[in-house]
């Protein structure tokens, strides 16, 4: 398992490993052991089946396999399930959301020796194939092929109407970026769920991955106060109010403040 925190090399790491470091401390139960077998045993398979002779073949050779044959994809009806964020319950289970699929696709193309990175798209997460050194997008949710004009409209799904497609929204994203990502749409969905220890874990990753951060840290606020640990909560948010005094938030918290019970709980 790797250990993520500020000093830790990302893009040196596995995507996967990355990917499953985070379930195993987000979720426990051993996901990173679990989900590494999985990931191997399904890498060897598509080492088996897959025989291409360039990168254009490989890819189309991968998608096939991946998305029908072995019947990965999307999941429209539980989209914000906890589980799709958590790597190994996606190898298991093959339902995902582009991030964790986009991972997955990324580390088998890898493995294949395909070029391939991931694009922290606005709004829906992006894996980019290189052959003959043009870009050929893809959307993990459901493994197809998409056109510069189909990857504008995401854009415009998610930025409004008046947003055009640069360079600047196609960049490769660093496995810190992926990661964060991931993270950021796990802790939503446990939020979402009341999960509240889980999101807690998290944030706490975060917090390691980007020490001091005031957002981050206010977030982990408004969790601790839902945990019932005010005194941890008004710490958390009178760091925030210290960093980013103009922020209209920090007027809500400071109200918020004196409505905490700070005082020392008696147990019997």
């Amino acid at each position: 398992m790797v250990h993520i925190d500020e000093w830790t090399d990302f893009d040196t790491e596995a995507i996967a490993d990355l990917a499953l470091s985070v379930a195993d401390e987000v979720y426990g139960n051993d996901s990173a052991l679990f989900g590494q077998a999985r990931l191997t045993e399904l890498s060897h398979r598509l080492e088996k089946t897959l025989q291409a002779n360039d990168a254009s073949e490989g890819r189309r050779q991968l998608l096939g396999l991946l998305y029908r044959e072995l019947g990965f994809s999307g999941d429209w009806q539980d989209y914000f399930a906890p589980g799709h964020c958590n790597l190994d319950a996606v190898l298991q289970n093959r339902r995902g959301i582009p991030v964790s699929l986009g991972i997955v696709l990324m580390q088998l193309g890898r493995d294949l020796g395909l070029q391939v990175h991931g694009i922290c798209f606005p709004g829906h997460f992006l894996v980019c194939f290189i052959e003959a050194g043009q870009p050929v997008y893809v959307d993990p949710f459901n493994g197809e092929e998409l056109s510069l004009h189909q990857v504008e409209l995401l854009l415009r799904g998610a930025l409004g109407n008046l947003a055009t497609l640069s360079s600047h929204y196609l960049k490769p994203s660093s496995h810190w970026e992926i990661i964060e990502r991931l993270l950021n749409v796990c802790k939503a969905a446990l939020l979402r769920e009341n999960r509240m220890t889980e999101a807690l874990r998290c944030s706490e990753l975060l917090l390691r991955m980007k020490p001091g951060d005031p957002l981050e840290t206010r977030d982990r606020g408004f969790i601790y106060e839902q945990l019932e640990c005010p005194q941890f909560a008004a710490d958390d948010f009178e760091y925030f109010i210290e960093q980013c005094p103009d922020d209209p938030v920090a007027d809500m918290l400071r109200l918020q403040l004196q409505t905490l019970d700070l005082r020392p709980r008696i147990l019997h």
